[in-house]
């Protein structure tokens, strides 16, 4: 079926995020347009602010489309939360060392993309230069969320 997306910003960033997922995406004025079968994949994906299905138009995840990597070490719940508002933001992450496959597997559903890497140092040679949370030689991005918000976000999104 034909699908009619309105992303929140950066239309071409969103048209090659969708490519990547569900191949064939163009621009058509101020929408992306794709076939596919199923929307469930559209509720996830940060940066689109309303799609339209056969005459029905349906609220976006919001956000920004992914632009910017960071690491993240995820281990606990706090950090999970942090790694799904970081991908709303529009952070393509890159998980140093994480042995939290359940939610590593709930992030992905949200980027595809996310990367794991099986060391707990970042490598120089992928050339990214910040953080989610203090990882020692990268700047920091703040994300800030508290421990209500943390339990709402994790157990609606992620559990």
């Amino acid at each position: 079926m034909k699908i009619e997306i309105k992303p929140t910003e950066k239309i071409q960033l969103m048209k090659e995020q969708l490519e990547k997922r569900k191949g064939n995406a163009q621009i058509q004025g101020e929408k992306v347009v794709i076939e596919a079968e199923n929307t469930e994949f559209l509720e996830k994906t940060p940066g689109i602010e309303e799609y339209t299905v056969e005459g029905e138009t349906k609220e976006g995840l919001k956000g920004r489309p992914l632009q910017e990597q960071a690491y993240i070490r995820i281990e606990d719940r706090e950090d999970a939360v942090k790694a799904l508002l970081a991908t709303m933001d529009g952070y393509d992450l890159v998980v140093l060392n994480s042995d939290r496959k359940w939610d590593l597997r709930k992030l992905r559903e949200y980027n595809p993309g996310i990367k794991q890497l099986k060391t707990d140092e970042p490598k120089e040679f992928l050339d990214i230069e910040q953080a989610i949370g203090d990882i020692e030689g990268l700047k920091q991005v703040e994300i800030e969320v508290s421990d209500e918000e943390l339990d709402l976000v994790y157990r609606e999104m992620l559990a």
